[in-house]
């Protein structure tokens, strides 16, 4: 049996991410001005990945002995001559692209096909009768068939499965060069570096679950692979993609600081030729963390900042530490040397221009690396979305790509939203200008 991994993406001038948002997607639309687009067009040159549960699952069946292959492709009428069996990349930011595709498949050929992704739970009035459906943790599927006594052919008539976890030390490492994926690299890092993502745990139980994803696809229990496993997938990843750069995508990298530093620890201690960054929440970090950060080669951490005003934050359940804190703890891991990510989410439901400008200075004056702007997005299964689905606005699914206005926000409209994302990459870029020109001039 022949099994095609098939990742469909919509045409864009932007970079679509299928990974990001819970596996619900993002699309890197930065602005409207000369200087969004030219953003907007960088990003997509500078990095991709697919989504991670997707090539997983396709690496437990290759690891199974099962013959797979991977496809992306870009628009809705792929090819897919000579295949017993088709998954599909589910995301909200190419939903209707991919929903199209698939009709056009079945109108070819009867083909058994398994829609994987979160987002699709939410929208099942609109995929195809006979398509079948797994959310969740999909990427223990196998695991799950398994556990359950039931072979791949049992599954061809269910129309729905969620996969609620499953044991992560099982999980194979994932083999980039042989798996038909194009190799990622970062222009950034240098065209050289490999840049792989790597999760080692999943599940989120913060708060900001009012409207994040992460928790609807991962749960909110967070479920870790053993350190010694971690360590030794990575030692493989050192050995055979020396200088590379590992970002972990674990939703909060560390949500448990300290089982965080244990694997810091060890990562360190295993002197491997690569470097690492991730995601995490600025209220988990301490100086013992920083230090394990700089030991470990862990030279970028990501972090939401969201909202310079305490009461935008609280109206979406965002707990934050105060931004004098933020301000400390920035300069803190500054000065070890480590890169700095910091995201703010502009037009939140108590926004008004004044707060967005504020959130904007703010982000600018934080000294940090790189600001990532978008706009709030109310995604369909989050408590935000079901207490205030009248105020939706938008029905066409790959619109909710973080970059757009999609609800009838109070005193935002679509237009000035997007003035206000041009604005702020505009400001911050300046900033950033401005800071080395200072620096420059001070050194002469």
């Amino acid at each position: 049996m022949k099994i095609l991994f098939l990742d469909i993406y919509k045409k864009s001038n932007s970079r679509i991410s299928k990974d990001t948002a819970g596996g619900y997607g993002t699309e890197n639309n930065l602005g409207d001005s000369i200087l969004g687009q030219s953003l907007s067009y960088f990003v997509k040159k500078t990095i991709f990945w697919p989504n991670l549960s997707f090539v997983q699952l396709m690496q437990e069946f290759k690891s199974r002995n099962h013959v797979v292959s991977y496809k992306k492709h870009i628009g809705n009428k792929p090819n897919v001559e000579g295949y017993d069996v088709i998954f599909v990349c589910n995301s909200i930011v190419c939903f209707e692209t991919e929903i199209k595709a698939i009709k056009n498949i079945l109108k070819e050929k009867k083909v058994p096909i398994f829609l994987c992704g979160t987002f699709g739970e939410f929208a099942r009035e609109q995929i195809p009768e006979g398509v079948n459906l797994i959310t969740g943790n999909y990427e223990f599927l196998l695991e799950y068939l398994e556990n359950n006594n039931l072979k791949l052919n049992d599954i061809f008539n269910i129309e729905y499965l969620k996969v609620n976890g499953g044991d992560a030390d099982k999980l194979s490492l994932i083999d980039w060069e042989n798996s038909n994926i194009e190799k990622t690299r970062n222009i950034i890092l240098g065209k050289t570096k490999n840049y792989f993502p790597f999760i080692a745990s999943r599940g989120c139980p913060y708060s900001c679950r009012e409207y994040c994803t992460y928790p609807l696809a991962q749960g909110l229990k967070v479920k870790r692979e053993s350190i010694d496993i971690t360590i030794e997938k990575l030692k493989k990843i050192s050995n055979k993609y020396k200088s590379s750069h590992i970002i972990f995508r674990d939703p909060v990298f560390s949500i448990n600081l300290k089982k965080s530093k244990e694997l810091l620890k060890k990562i360190g201690d295993a002197k491997l030729n690569i470097e690492f960054s991730s995601e995490l929440h600025l209220n988990n970090i301490d100086d013992e963390f920083l230090e394990l950060c700089r030991y470990s080669k862990m030279n970028g951490l990501k972090f939401g900042i969201e909202s310079a005003v305490e009461e935008v934050r609280d109206s979406v359940s965002r707990f934050s530490v105060t931004n004098d804190k933020q301000q400390i703890i920035i300069n803190k891991i500054k000065n070890y040397g480590i890169k700095t990510v910091g995201m703010f989410i502009l037009a939140q439901p108590t926004d008004t221009r004044d707060t967005c400008l504020k959130t904007i200075d703010y982000a600018c004056s934080l000294n940090l690396d790189v600001a990532q702007f978008s706009i709030f997005t109310p995604y369909p299964g989050t408590p935000y979305y079901k207490k205030n689905v009248s105020k939706v606005k938008n029905t066409y699914f790959e619109n909710f790509n973080q970059y757009q206005l999609v609800y009838n926000h109070e005193t935002i409209n679509e237009k000035e939203a997007r003035e206000l994302l041009d604005m702020a990459y505009k400001k911050f870029i300046y900033s950033k200008l401005k800071n080395i020109f200072i620096r420059r001039t001070k050194s002469i």
